[in-house]
């Protein structure tokens, strides 16, 4: 298969869309497929040995740390002469929608993939007037596309309750190889913690206002006698740091077999964040046998079992704290634990890459013999 990527971010910008797209690379490379990749941002490299082609944008025009490509001038007949059997759009937004648009007189199938919370960013950022106009547009853009990906059954609801058509389920894997509670080093990883004798509460996020990062700190506050560590970077991380008390510490960003280790090493992992289309954090987190305490929202209400692999509260979140006690106090966390551990055993990337393609192969032939 000859597949065309289109991603809003692609390292070195760590969130769950990189991990996706790179995982999806590194698979498409494993079955010997080919692939093209733009990505925002400028220059010409290669990634998994395939060619990524930058587009010139602008960084921190609508969110920090996020750059914008508004005109993507040479897409389309780049396009043209890779000859791709579909177009992959990863949490497409103004490349995104310059991909589907040099697709579409192609007669190549496009596949958009909602993996971020554009309505929540749209609130958190420029309130409801934003969020409105952020709400039609995504549906009149989703709409335009072959077929859009859900990453869970609850997002693919919601999308459908607001009018999105052609919405079909693919979800994300870990890779419990790198991710698992057994790792070597997880005892010298507990140094990045606070010292003292509490639980070891983990955290794994990007420092932005919408991740409701300011609950962490609350909570640390609240029960001095727990122990809590963040990772990630962001726009917010100077605010966090000034304002975290002596048992909260910010290790910055983590990848690989650090951030495995740091996992394997905590004991309770706590997500505040009620914006997540799915939560690839988390489901790292339950591969490396942590409870998850969480709200019910989003793809952490469907990774996350309350009761028997984490506990979940309510929107806006004011429980976690009472919960995150109560779980560090009692003899629940290690079986909830190994119960998250069992939970991501066949969520591989290789199982959800495989049946994504063959999809996509299905797509191609429909749109091959339509023509």
């Amino acid at each position: 298969m000859r597949l065309a990527i289109v991603t809003e971010s692609f390292p070195s910008r760590v969130n769950g869309v990189t991990r996706t797209v790179t995982a999806l690379t590194t698979h498409l490379r494993s079955r010997g497929h080919q692939a093209i990749i733009f990505v925002p941002g400028g220059g010409h490299r290669t990634h998994d040995g395939f060619e990524v082609i930058g587009v010139p944008g602008v960084q921190g025009w609508i969110y920090p740390d996020l750059t914008i490509s508004p005109v993507a001038p040479g897409m389309r007949r780049r396009l043209r002469r890779f000859d791709p059997d579909a177009v992959h759009l990863a949490s497409p937004a103004a490349l995104g929608v310059w991909g589907a648009w040099a697709a579409r007189p192609l007669g190549v199938p496009v596949a958009a993939h909602y993996q971020t919370d554009l309505l929540a960013y749209a609130r958190a950022y420029g309130g409801p007037s934003l969020a409105w106009m952020t709400g039609l547009a995504e549906r009149l853009f989703y709409n335009r596309c072959t077929v859009t990906y859900a990453p869970t059954p609850p997002i693919a609801a919601e999308l459908r309750r607001r009018g999105f058509e052609h919405v079909r389920i693919s979800g994300r894997g870990v890779d419990t190889e790198l991710f698992h509670p057994g790792r070597p080093r997880a005892v010298e990883a507990r140094a990045r913690w606070p010292e003292g004798e509490g639980a070891r509460v983990l955290s794994v996020s990007r420092l932005a206002r919408e991740k409701n990062l300011g609950a962490v700190v609350r909570i640390a506050l609240q029960h001095p006698e727990l122990r809590f560590l963040i990772v990630g970077t962001g726009p917010l991380a100077g605010e966090l740091r000034g304002s975290a008390p002596s048992n909260l510490r910010l290790a910055g960003l983590l990848v690989g077999e650090p951030l495995a280790d740091t996992y394997a090493a905590a004991d309770i992992f706590l997500h505040p964040s009620a914006t997540e289309t799915f939560g690839q954090a988390v489901q790292e987190a339950m591969a490396s046998g942590l409870p998850v305490v969480g709200i019910r929202a989003g793809g952490v209400g469907w990774l996350v079992e309350d009761g028997r692999t984490g506990v979940l509260v309510d929107p806006p979140g004011a429980g976690l704290g009472g919960a995150l006690s109560r779980l560090a106090g009692g003899g629940e966390a290690a079986a909830m634990g190994a119960a998250a551990r069992r939970d991501t055993a066949c969520r591989s990337w290789s199982a959800t890459f495989d049946t994504l393609l063959d999809e996509y192969a299905e797509l191609s032939d429909a749109a091959f013999r339509a023509a």
